[in-house]
């Protein structure tokens, strides 16, 4: 009986220490964050085996149920060519006359120039003095084309166009008003105008 006790007592006295040493453990505070790290990593594994196992019963899941129709998206068929329509021509060819008409005879011919025209170009001929004083300094002669209004009955100029024939150059300020000058003052005089002549525009060639 002794030996018996004996051992119970070491059995008791081991089971106690054990208890004692667990109880040690758990309050260590690095035992205690291993432990929960392992309980963590244990949960993480089971819930990726999980999410594996779902797909995989997906995957593997029943297939199409039968009696289900698919639909399919067809071409449509071309449509046939549309044969062009006959063109029916008239029975009996159509004829149309046309009376011809007189046609009124026009006398064709170029206008014959005003009577003053000739007296105007003598009385501007005899103020080239007058107008070559305004190319006081040009270097070489030229031409000066001279396009204006005249009014035979009253022998004034207006709307004057000057310019140089054959040259780059542009006719200065100075020059314009001395030609205007020339151009307009005397007046021309004109004899044997007919009735009421109108105002006509007249162009010449000035050399100087």
């Amino acid at each position: 009986m002794k030996a018996r006790d004996q051992r119970r007592a070491i059995a008791a006295s081991v089971r106690a220490m054990r208890r004692e040493a667990r109880e040690k453990l758990d309050r260590n505070p690095a035992i205690r964050k291993e432990r929960r790290r392992r309980r963590i990593r244990r949960a993480v594994t089971l819930a990726v085996l999980l999410i594996l196992a779902s797909l995989i019963r997906c995957e593997c899941g029943p297939g199409k149920p039968k009696g289900v129709a698919t639909l399919k998206v067809l071409p449509l068929p071309p449509k046939p060519p549309v044969a062009p329509k006959a063109v029916t021509r008239p029975k009996a060819p159509l004829h149309a006359h046309v009376a011809s008409q007189a046609r009124g005879a026009y006398a064709t011919g170029a206008s014959a120039p005003p009577p003053w025209l000739d007296a105007f170009r003598l009385q501007v001929a005899a103020r080239s003095p007058r107008l070559a004083k305004c190319f006081t300094g040009q270097d070489r002669p030229g031409a000066l084309r001279w396009t204006s209004s005249v009014n035979p009955k009253s022998g004034a100029v207006s709307d004057h166009e000057l310019e140089l024939i054959g040259s780059a150059d542009e006719l200065r300020r100075e020059q314009k008003l001395c030609l205007e000058g020339v151009l307009n003052a005397p007046r021309y005089l004109f004899e044997n105008i007919p009735g009421q002549a109108l105002p006509s525009r007249i162009s010449m060639v000035i050399e100087f």
